[in-house]
């Protein structure tokens, strides 16, 4: 992406919209629809320039008209491709992603790990669909809107505006499947040393292909087997996200299977990270299946990422390594620590 400055005098904004909640419909039986939303995307539009400041200038580009259920790697790269194209443009101030909220965090953190241009990208959805009494789309899209045309929100790479809370794509997750504030980020306590830990997002050094590159997320509940991770080996995958409990600690036969891995297939990157909700995965705990004994077999710990955005960035890394096999995977291994979060 380009590191064009632009004008804020006259800003312009480009809205990419991708159906989702915001722009749905609710049939007469209760059932919410999301796509086909062309008139209520209009609709929208024509609400939003009238509430807006003169100056600021909006246009509206198509990228997708689905349920952001329905996403996956192919989306996340058409969608990176997309804001590519549009910041290519000098002229566009910044970009406004509308965007259903059930994958609204991976999708995040796939435009941030390639938006190393300073204009904001902001993404935006709703809880509540288009034709509800209550609907909170139109304000959420206003806000996005304003954020995207303030100088001040450039450098801060990909922001999640919902709700009035404002969050950097980084540790963002949805934290509340109904409630207009749909996201929270999580990040430390306290900010580690330096620049303030918002500014530290390094982008990658290459365009990643996530369709290219198959990573799977196991869910490694107490007392579960290596049935799921085994699986998943079979079916071609290249990384695994093991969501453990507690600061990322797999169970016995889980662990046992890991450690088979790492002898057996050293080209396998495996990521560990908590079911927990708030807080980092770290390799603390020793004993089997504790994040220091699985460190031992190489197995990395997530931070302050959960498995969505954990299997985002290590597909977009396994991408962008040259080459495949062991020696891809220990280099996916050694840039681990500069990409994820507060590492």
């Amino acid at each position: 992406m380009t590191s064009a400055e632009t004008s804020t005098d006259t800003p312009h904004i480009v809205i990419c919209t991708t159906g989702g909640t915001i722009t749905a419909s609710t049939t007469s039986d209760g059932a919410v629809i999301a796509g086909d939303s062309d008139p209520a995307t209009a609709a929208m539009l024509d609400q939003l320039r009238s509430v807006l400041p003169g100056e600021i200038r909006v246009s509206a580009r198509a990228v997708l008209d689905a349920d952001s259920s329905t996403f996956g790697p192919a989306e996340w790269d058409l969608l990176v491709d997309a804001v590519s194209d549009v910041l290519a443009d000098p002229d566009v101030t910044g970009v406004v992603v509308t965007h259903g909220t059930d994958t609204l965090e991976e999708t995040a953190i796939a435009l941030d790990l390639h938006h190393d241009d300073p204009r904001p990208v902001a993404l935006t959805g709703a809880q509540r669909p288009a034709d509800h009494p209550e609907a909170d789309g139109p304000a959420n899209l206003l806000d996005a809107v304003l954020l995207a045309a303030d100088p001040v929100s450039r450098d801060l790479g990909v922001l999640v505006v919902l709700g009035r809370a404002i969050l950097q794509a980084r540790g963002v997750r949805k934290w509340h499947t109904t409630d207009p504030v749909a996201f929270a980020r999580n990040s430390p306590d306290h900010p580690v040393e330096g620049l303030p830990p918002e500014l530290e997002r390094p982008t990658l050094t290459g365009r990643a292909r996530f369709a290219d590159v198959r990573v799977d997320v196991v869910a490694c509940p107490p007392g579960s087997d290596a049935t799921a991770l085994h699986a998943c080996v079979s079916a071609g995958a290249r990384g695994l996200v093991l969501e453990g409990s507690g600061s990322g600690n797999l169970p016995p036969e889980v662990a046992g299977a890991v450690a088979q891995l790492a002898e057996e297939r050293p080209d396998l990157v495996v990521v560990a990270t908590s079911r927990v909700p708030r807080g980092e995965a770290t390799a603390t705990y020793g004993g089997h299946g504790g994040g220091a004994e699985l460190a031992t077999r190489g197995v990395l710990s997530a931070g302050y990422l959960r498995s969505g955005q954990a299997r985002v960035l290590l597909a977009a890394l396994l991408s962008t390594t040259d080459g495949a096999g062991a020696d891809a995977a220990a280099d996916v291994r050694r840039q681990w620590d500069r990409y994820h979060l507060y590492s």
